[in-house]
C-alpha cells in the first residue's frame, strides 16, 4: 500500500434512521487526510466533522470488546438457565 500524501474523499450511502428506502440525506462524504484525521459531512453540506484517526481506531476496538463481552455474558446466562432446568421435566 502507498502512504497517504493528499486527501481522499469517497461518498457512501448509509441508513441514518429506520427507513427502508435510501434518501439523499442518507448520503455522506468521508475524507481521509494525510495528517491523521477523518472528515465526515452530509451530502450537499459544507460543514465537516473531523475526528482524529486514532480516536476512530480506539473506538472500533472498544466497540468490538463490548460486543464480545455481551455475547459472552449472554452465553453464560443461557448456560446457567440450562443447568438450572436440567433436572425438571
Amino acid at each position: 500500500m502507498t502512504d497517504l500524501s493528499k486527501k481522499v474523499s469517497r461518498r457512501i450511502n448509509i441508513p441514518l434512521d429506520n427507513r427502508i428506502t435510501m434518501r439523499n440525506k442518507d448520503r455522506i462524504t468521508v475524507t481521509l487526510y494525510p495528517d491523521g484525521f477523518v472528515g465526515f459531512r452530509a451530502h450537499k453540506c459544507r460543514h465537516e466533522y473531523q475526528v482524529p484517526l486514532v480516536s476512530c481506531y480506539q473506538m472500533a476496538i472498544k466497540l468490538e470488546m463490548i460486543e464480545k463481552k455481551k455475547v459472552r455474558d449472554l452465553d453464560k446466562k443461557n448456560k446457567k438457565k440450562f443447568l438450572a432446568n436440567r433436572g425438571k421435566v
